[in-house]
């Protein structure tokens, strides 16, 4: 039968429905509902219908879209290639669905990320009708997740000012800084309870500040409420692990581990209720960012990482979130998920084995678990593997079902708080741990630009590099304790991550010095050096005024500038591969212009 008919036939049932034939005269209930052998349906659902009358429910399509292309791009010709082509596939098999819906009445929203439409408070007659489409490949009941909450035992203020945090130093963070390398040129992400966009910590790192006035599209999105369009956060959660991730004040608040990158935010959990409909908008809002009326989708202006801490209970894989993890990995971005705590799901603490939830028992992300602040110890809150989801994108051999991949500092975390703009205050969690890997990544992804969007070479390195946590998990597939299910392979280490990754780009060498100009040399000039093409970096210059670094091959416009001297650029520097390039600098006073005022 041709699409048209069956559309037309399908408004026929209902017009004589409404008509004053009921559904009980065709003989037609929800318990034996005939099904084509190809559609699954949920059964709470057809529960749900049975005993409501009408439910909500997912309608999966099929996903045969090749994506694999993608992996071969750049960052731009990439991020659009994944969305044109998932919007089109999208397109294509929803357009039978979406033209029967439209003759309902129904509320519906669709998806192209994952494939989906969610239809809202369908009843049987509906229900049957649509098992008669094509590219249908399963009903389902809606989802429910929740925020990885943290300790509230820990959740105190405090406003006074800590300088460079201790899980930061714990990690090495503070000499990766002091390399030039603060997460520069890369974009990050959470989706959570939403951020406070004017927190003295965030306000400078927020994307959509444009030196004092704001710009929000792009830069924030709320997909259950396209009316929350100014970035806030009524719970605190978002605004706390942004903190970690890019927290700095410019004075003596340090709290974030990469507090030269950028950030967006999109409301997955708005105020700490976490819907399905909002987490799969934001999943397609990261890949492709949008307007905040949820139009004119730009995939440039996708981050470079997400930090994920929400999840379930559930101790079986659910693929449910799977098609979006694979569209954020085909796009080149690198998804970070929460391991989950004990006290989320009741269990005791340690948890025990198997407790990680979806999605970070995913085989294709980087679950992350909890040490203590400063110890490089097991934080006894932090879920366990293995994953029954084994992982097949970056696997080593005897450990494909590992869950945590790494731990980071999640205990006593003080960063920023949503209360007021100069709030601050300690949270412990999973939570508190996957912001330091998300931080991590923009760091290693500034030292070692060929790096960005590979996310197999980085995660192997962050693994690599972790300091070894040795734990009896009590399982006979970690017999000799590491890695295991607890610690996973370890806490990370900053440092040794970006000297490794340092290495690992085509680099030539820049050097010089920089003095007055009556000659003599100026320590602490910073040099910034920007490629043009996303990659920048600062440099800064020893006591004698020199300065050295590695850099990625490019051609690069370098400004040296210190206060108290004028700005000095140079244009067209080029870096070649194992060639030494030198760039001298000499920068003039500041003089004061006007003469003092004589009076008589």
């Amino acid at each position: 039968m041709k699409l048209k008919q069956i559309i037309r036939l399908l408004s026929c049932v209902l017009i004589l429905n409404l008509l004053g034939g009921s559904w009980s005269d065709v003989k037609v209930k929800a318990s034996n509902i005939v099904l084509q052998s190809t559609i699954s349906v949920d059964q709470l659902v057809l529960d749900s219908i049975e005993s409501e009358g009408v439910t909500t429910y997912w309608i999966d399509f099929k996903n045969t879209a090749d994506l694999s292309q993608a992996f071969f791009m750049d960052w731009s010709e990439r991020g659009w290639f994944v969305y044109e082509t998932l919007k089109a596939q999208a397109e294509k098999t929803q357009s039978a669905t979406i033209a029967y819906l439209d003759t309902t009445g129904l509320r519906y929203k669709s998806f192209w990320l994952a494939n989906r439409i969610l239809v809202e408070q369908s009843d049987r007659i509906v229900l049957a009708s649509l098992q008669q489409l094509p590219n249908i490949v399963s009903i389902s009941s809606q989802k429910q997740y929740i925020l990885y909450e943290p300790d509230t035992s820990s959740a105190v203020l405090d406003n006074n000012v800590n300088a460079i945090e201790p899980n930061l130093t714990h990690v090495n963070a503070d000499d990766v800084w002091a390399m030039g390398i603060d997460g520069a040129g890369l974009l990050v992400a959470n989706i959570d309870t939403g951020v406070r966009y004017t927190h003295q910590a965030l306000v400078e790192q927020y994307r959509g500040n444009n030196g004092g006035t704001f710009d929000h599209n792009y830069n924030w999105f709320n997909p259950d409420d396209l009316t929350d369009d100014v970035p806030r956060d009524g719970n605190g959660h978002g605004t706390h692990t942004m903190g970690t991730m890019v927290g700095d004040d410019g004075g003596s608040n340090q709290i974030g581990i990469a507090p030269g990158a950028e950030w967006i935010a999109c409301a997955g959990c708005p105020d700490g209720g976490c819907t399905d409909t909002a987490l799969l908008g934001c999943g397609q809002f990261i890949a492709a960012p949008t307007d905040l009326t949820g139009n004119n989708a730009n995939p440039d202006l996708r981050p470079n990482a997400v930090n994920n801490s929400w999840g379930d209970c559930g101790q079986t894989y659910d693929p449910w979130f799977a098609a979006v993890i694979d569209g954020w990995h085909a796009a080149g971005i690198y998804p970070i998920f929460s391991n989950g705590n004990s006290s989320n799901c009741g269990y005791s603490s340690p948890p025990g084995l198997n407790t990680v939830g979806n999605p970070a028992r995913s085989g294709n992300v980087t679950g992350v678990g909890s040490s203590g602040t400063s110890n490089g110890l097991y934080a006894t809150h932090s879920n366990w593997g293995p994953s029954d989801n084994p992982d097949i994108f970056n696997p080593v051999a005897g450990f494909e079902d590992l869950k945590p991949q790494v731990l980071a500092p999640g205990v006593f975390i003080r960063s920023s708080l949503s209360g007021k703009d100069a709030s601050y205050g300690f949270m412990s969690g999973t939570s508190m741990s996957a912001p330091h890997v998300t931080g991590l990544v923009a760091l290693i992804w500034q030292a070692a630009p060929c790096l960005i969007g590979n996310y197999a070479a980085t995660e192997n390195l962050i693994e690599s590099t972790a300091v070894d946590i040795v734990y009896d998990d009590g399982s006979t597939l970690t017999s000799t304790n590491f890695p295991n299910f607890a610690t996973g392979w370890g806490e990370i280490d900053a440092l040794a991550a970006v000297n490794t990754a340092s290495a690992m780009c085509a680099m030539g060498t820049l050097e010089g010095t920089v003095t007055t100009d009556d000659f003599l040399p100026i320590e602490g000039a910073k040099i910034f050096a920007d490629n043009g093409t996303g990659y920048t970096k600062n440099i800064y210059t020893a006591s004698d005024g020199t300065y050295s670094s590695s850099m990625p091959n490019g051609t690069y416009t370098l400004t040296a500038s210190k206060d108290g001297f004028q700005v000095q650029p140079i244009k067209g520097v080029e870096i070649t591969e194992g060639d030494i390039t030198t760039r001298s600098f000499v920068l003039v006073r500041l003089r004061n212009l006007y003469l003092p005022l004589i009076t008589r």
